[in-house]
């Protein structure tokens, strides 16, 4: 189980991957089965910039994505790992059918 994080046009703190790493943790604790993860962060916007974070999630047999803007990647981040926990929820149940 690993991630990545995929700056693109956007500087990561110290602290901003602190954060990532310890919110990741608790996902592959939570969801064993996660084979891969992949984490773009994005800013857009020149005038009123804002901060997007796509969540990308593989798990055997299926792609799970989601994205989230807000305006910081704290907040998207959140944002973005509740919808993928609500997927990867989904997606649990229906293995056990």
């Amino acid at each position: 189980m690993r991630y990545e994080i995929h700056a693109g046009n956007a500087r990561t703190s110290p602290s901003l991957s602190d954060y990532v790493d310890d919110r990741m943790q608790r996902l592959f604790h939570d969801f064993g089965f996660i084979v891969r993860a992949d984490i773009y962060l994005h800013e857009v916007g020149v005038k009123n910039p804002s901060h997007e974070v796509r969540l990308k999630v593989q798990v055997p047999g299926e792609t799970l994505l989601a994205e989230e803007k807000a305006q910081n990647f704290q907040e998207a981040f959140d944002g973005v790992l509740g919808a993928i926990r609500r997927q990867l929820t989904r997606y649990k149940e229906t293995i056990r059918s």
